[in-house]
């Protein structure tokens, strides 16, 4: 059936041709027949003519005329004036020209269709043309209009090939790219720019309305997604809202979603795609109102909602004819059966999913196809084993400018590969600026899950706590790309894993149990698995041990052995571990299954932070909390300075006239200067921060250890022999 929409261009003035294929029957008649009533239900005159072999010259174009109430006698001119003619007559009012059989017009007719069809573009009339194969009119269909038909049928590379001619002849419509679907699909930078530039030069022309909202829209949403901004492509929206054309409205309602895809906004982009589905599908919009569906079914992923499923068991109905939609589905369903722990089928099915999105031309087959791999490989405890081909891409130029997912991937990679001065070097070039200048894009919750990882292991509490704050307002999401295709389980893991590392463990204890809970309502098995261990290794005691045994059983179950081991090794270890966590005003060392209720010292802060990571060294200083600045000098040099030249100044007086009151004023500089100084006469220092922070530290967790001991003495000596305090602090249990 005819979009609704080409009758709503046609009004405007931008007509459209559209050539049917089809053998003459029963459909192609109903196909012409449903034309006719949509365009009388806009107010468009119909006239339907068919062609013959033995007609008289340009017919059927009398009867067109006749049937719109036009002059037949303008047929009766030279060729290019009969044509021009006939233009003239057809920008009169609204219309749907129906030409049945064209292939069996005589030449004259053929060649005053083809002028007429290369014109369409400027008059109010809609042209439906019939043949029973292709004939040489399709090739005056506007490159734009073949565009968008090649796209319909998921041929993205052929119609961005087409749009590009079409932008390259100087057709001002080309400038949008695929209608309303993608923002920055073009990742080159010069690629990028020829877009960008397109766009600006097309506005420049002064376009008529509604093709210039639908320009400004556009270029709103590219800014938009590169700055991070949304006020620029929010009031675009609106003034496509005002536009009265639901073309204009649902290409701004597509484009805005894009170009919100960060996690702060989910529940607006949920919002912005039923809108989406409601226009497109009341305009005849088939694609936009399918990828509406789609976007709506990653929103529903994103925000954890039991009805994404639902959603996606209708979108893989309806995309089945659209290999372009088909590959979201497909990648998300990768999601799925990972979330499930189906672990060798998921990889089978990504694979699928990577052919499907090469053989449409998706710009982002491959890194979908990687990231599900690392997902995969991550989960089993094999993530070493991509260390390098996550180096690979992050370098690739297929990859966003905005992207640091797989910078963060690399890190967490690295790391649990035994390259911690290679994890440490990523992160550090992720965090240069601080976690806050990382900017917030559809991936940035996945890039956190790594940071917190690579943090904890490092040690490295101040990145932890930053986490914590930013990661803290998306508690009740889960850790989901804006694209759905890997699922983290729940972001309160993070929160925990944050929470531990900066040496809260009450805190993280919450967290991560209520992190168990929501992944088992997601139906995330892996990371139901993984939040189990987590809170295990954190709670300790006997809690520890059941979680660790239902945690190793649930990944033996789905072929997560390599972290089952290690969990393993963890819970036999917990009976002699020391582990110590918050429970109101008391700490509660638990030891070899006894509990010990001690005061909240300062020193079992300190010690809560260092059992909770074991071997992990953490510096004295920042244990307490501060800033080194260096050992600061008692006198500073101009002082010592005065000092000194008093002193010359009161031995010089008293060579010429000793006096009791010079005596006793030099003896007094010189004891003050001598207690003052160090070895040699140099000046002594103050104790700087670094300094201090050990002396508190030590003598802290000397008092914190002493305390324990008045209860349970196998227990204190059990932390003086693992705990080592100094500059660098750590807890290292050995067999204790």
């Amino acid at each position: 059936m005819l979009p609704e929409s080409a009758f709503e261009r046609a009004k405007r003035g931008t007509g459209q041709l559209f050539a049917v294929n089809r053998p003459p029957g029963a459909e192609r008649t109903q196909y012409l027949i449903q034309a006719a009533e949509l365009a009388r239900a806009n107010g468009f005159a119909v006239t339907w003519v068919g062609c013959r072999v033995d007609a008289p010259a340009y017919w059927p174009w009398h009867a067109v005329l006749a049937g719109l109430g036009g002059d037949a006698a303008a047929l009766d001119a030279e060729p290019d004036v009969c044509a021009q003619k006939v233009v003239d007559a057809l920008g009169e009012a609204p219309a749907l020209i129906m030409i049945d059989d064209i292939d069996l017009a005589g030449e004259e007719a053929f060649q005053l269709t083809q002028f007429v069809a290369g014109s369409v573009h400027h008059l109010p009339v809609v042209i439906v043309v019939t043949s029973t194969g292709t004939t040489a009119l399709d090739d005056t269909v506007r490159l734009v209009e073949r565009a968008h038909a090649v796209l319909a049928k998921g041929r993205i590379t052929e119609a961005r090939d087409l749009l590009d001619q079409a932008a390259r002849d100087g057709d001002p419509e080309a400038a949008l790219g695929l209608p309303g679907m993608w923002v920055n699909k073009f990742r080159g930078r010069a690629d990028r720019a020829l877009a960008i530039a397109r766009l600006r030069e097309a506005l420049a022309a002064e376009p008529a309305e509604p093709l210039r909202t639908r320009l400004v829209v556009r270029l709103a949403a590219e800014h938009a997604y590169d700055r991070r901004e949304t006020e620029c492509v929010l009031e675009a929206l609106e003034q496509a809202r005002n536009t009265g054309d639901q073309l204009t409205l649902a290409e701004a309602l597509s484009l805005a979603h894009h170009a919100l895809w960060s996690p702060e906004h989910n529940a607006h982009r949920l919002a912005l795609t039923g809108e989406l589905i409601a226009v497109a599908s009341a305009a005849g919009l088939d694609l936009l109102a399918l990828s509406g569906l789609c976007r709506r079914t990653m929103d529903l992923f994103c925000l954890g909602d039991p009805h994404a499923e639902r959603s996606q068991v209708e979108l893989a109905r309806r995309a089945a004819g659209y290999p372009a939609v088909l590959f979201f589905h497909a990648a998300m369903d990768v999601m799925r059966t990972i979330r499930a722990g189906r672990f060798a089928e998921a990889e089978q099915k990504s694979l699928a999913c990577l052919r499907i999105g090469m053989e449409v031309g998706d710009v982002d087959a491959e890194t979908f196809h990687s990231t599900h791999l690392f997902a995969i490989r991550w989960l089993q405890g094999r993530g070493a084993e991509l260390v390098d081909l996550a180096e690979q891409v992050t370098h690739s130029p297929t990859l966003p400018d905005l992207e640091f997912s797989f910078e963060a991937a690399l890190a967490l990679l690295a790391f649990e590969a035994g390259q911690r001065d290679r994890a440490r070097s990523a992160l550090h070039r992720l965090t240069i600026n601080g976690l806050s200048a990382v900017p917030l894009s559809s991936t940035w919750i996945t890039c956190m899950f790594c940071v917190v990882h690579v943090a904890a292991g490092l040690g490295d509490a101040a990145i932890a706590r930053e986490a914590y704050r930013l990661l803290e307002p998306f508690a009740n999401q889960p850790v989901v790309p804006a694209t759905a295709i890997v699922c983290f389980g729940s972001t309160e893991l993070l929160l925990g894993i944050a929470a531990t590392t900066f040496g809260d463990n009450e805190l993280a204890a919450g967290h991560l149990d209520r992190a168990v809970t929501t992944n088992i309502r997601l139906g995330n098995r892996p990371m139901t698995a993984y939040a189990r261990a987590t809170l295990a290794q954190t709670v300790g005691g006997e809690r520890g041990r059941t979680l660790f045994d239902i945690a190793i059983k649930d990944a033996n179950a789905i072929g997560m052995d390599a972290r089952a081991a290690m969990w393993a090794r963890e819970r036999d270890g917990l009976a002699g571990r020391i582990s110590i966590r918050r429970e109101n005003v008391w700490w509660v060392v638990s030891h070899h299954g006894k509990d010990i209720r001690v005061d909240d010292l300062v020193g079992m802060r300190y010690l809560a932070r260092l059992v909770a990571q074991p071997g992990v060294e953490v510096t004295a200083l920042e244990l307490v909390g501060g800033e080194d600045n260096g050992n600061q000098p008692v006198f500073d040099e101009e002082a010592r300075s005065a000092y000194l030249a008093r002193i010359r100044d009161l031995r010089e007086q008293l060579d010429e006239n000793p006096s009791p009151k010079l005596e006793a004023e030099l003896e007094a500089l010189l004891s003050h200067l001598e207690r003052e100084s160090g070895i040699g006469g140099r000046s002594r220092n103050f104790a700087g921060p670094a300094e201090r922070a050990r002396t508190a530290v030590r003598k802290a967790i000397r008092r914190a250890i002493d305390t324990i001991a008045a209860t349970e003495q196998s227990t204190a000596d059990a932390l003086r022999d693992a705990v080592t305090t100094g500059y660098r602090c750590s807890y290292h249990p050995g067999g204790s």
